[in-house]
């Protein structure tokens, strides 16, 4: 063999032989410190690992098994900032001296020597300096690590999966990353599409119904269900979700317009998201919206008014953090303050649900479908409706940037009386 054919074979032997080799061994050492000056700001922590015994690392790419590991740490924090290198030997409750550095010796990095205080006058045994750096996002998956994931939220089988990752792929929902290790990239396709399904139902893009019906196939494959009542049942949840999605599905088209549209339609940067710190892009519609090209979200804006920017200043809801917005409407015109997360995620303590939310089914129990049963009412508003046009304060009477403002209540509509801003 010679080529591929001979890089194949090796990769499956050693493959095959790692597969029934020992373990790999690390020891891995945690050192806790305390600077008792500092009290709760003087904490760290040293660690470090080493290898013990090589097991199945004989025999496959030691730097292949680093960077898997490696991977698989990030999601520890434990075991994230760990260094392959040896510790020396620490006594517990032992006390060691810190030697600060002069002043007429200073460096581009200013570092404090740690000594013990067995050895105050050998050399340095550790150092305590400031390490800076970056957090970055998590890579793609590989194709390895999707199917997993896959298996372990139960979407597809062993002769089924391979083909769902074929088909996003050929219909251009994903793409595989060059010389990237066979990573999948989502593409802009891919993530608009599941944004829109998400929006209109989450079921649909989430894998929890798909889940089910593989478990369901299951018990079948066991004699616990029934084929005709499984698919029975199937048959009617989708039927019921086709049906809702057609109804709304012109939803899509204000997303897709927004993701797909020429940077000189998209509009302007008016305010940030307080999800991703990124701009929201003023769309002017209609229907007007701001739009989150990063997430793919939109958050339509109330119909009747101007929407303006303010002076940066952010919602004070908590885990919110958006960027406050003007609304002024009426003649003559009154203004008030807008959040776009909060104007489309009203919340249960607030009780009233803002103006133009009217449409919205009120026994729903699931707060997140209210919410998104909202922003599809908002959405499928045409212009010139009566009942779009939003000619008070867009936000409830409760919200807190409205309780700030609160002058007095108002017996005659129930409402309350605010300050102009």
């Amino acid at each position: 063999l010679s080529g591929d054919m001979a890089r194949v074979y090796d990769l499956v032997v050693r493959h095959f032989i790692a597969s029934v080799s020992q373990d790999a061994v690390w020891k891995s050492t945690r050192v806790y410190l305390k600077i008792d000056v500092l009290k709760e700001k003087g904490r760290f922590v040293v660690s470090g690992r080493e290898l013990v015994s090589k097991g199945f690392l004989e025999v496959v790419l030691y730097k292949q098994y680093e960077e898997e590991s490696s991977r698989e740490n990030n999601e520890n924090e434990d075991l994230s900032d760990e260094e392959i290198r040896p510790l020396p030997k620490f006594v517990e409750g032992e006390i060691i001296p810190i030697l600060v550095q002069s002043s007429e010796k200073k460096s581009e990095v200013s570092k404090v020597a740690v000594l013990s205080s067995q050895t105050f006058l050998a050399s340095s045994r550790a150092t305590l300096g400031i390490k800076e750096g970056m957090t970055s996002p998590p890579s793609y998956l590989t194709e390895s690590e999707l199917i997993s994931k896959m298996e372990h939220y139960g979407i597809g089988t062993d002769a089924s999966i391979a083909t769902h990752i074929e088909n996003i792929l050929k219909r251009n929902y994903a793409e595989m990353i060059p010389g990237g290790g066979r990573r999948i990239k989502p593409s802009k396709l891919g993530l608009t599409l599941a944004q829109g399904y998400h929006l209109i139902d989450s079921g649909l893009v989430l894998p929890k119904i798909r889940a089910d019906i593989e478990n369901q196939c299951d018990l079948i494959a066991k004699g616990l269900a029934f084929k005709e009542d499984v698919i029975r049942k199937a048959l009617d949840l989708f039927s019921d979700k086709y049906e809702y999605f057609t109804k709304n599905i012109d939803k899509m088209d204000v997303l897709f317009g927004s993701s797909f549209a020429r940077l000189a339609d998209v509009g302007k940067a008016f305010t940030r998201c307080g999800l991703t710190r990124r701009y929201l892009m003023y769309i002017q519609g209609p229907p007007t919206r701001l739009y989150n090209k990063f997430t793919e979200t939109v958050y339509p804006l109330p119909a009747g008014g101007i929407t303006k920017q303010w002076t940066g200043r952010k919602c004070p809801v908590e885990n919110c953090s958006f960027e406050m917005c003007l609304y002024t409407c009426g003649d003559p015109g009154r203004t008030f303050p807008l959040c776009p997360s909060c104007y489309n995620n009203p919340r249960p303590e607030w009780n009233n649900f803002p103006v133009g939310a009217t449409d919205i089914n009120k026994d729903a129990i699931d707060r997140a479908d209210e919410n998104k049963e909202l922003q599809i009412s908002r959405l499928s508003e045409r212009k010139g409706a009566h009942h779009s046009l939003v000619l008070e304060c867009p936000l409830p009477d409760k919200h807190p940037s409205i309780c700030d403002l609160t002058v007095s209540p108002d017996p005659e509509s129930g409402g309350v009386f605010i300050l102009d801003v």
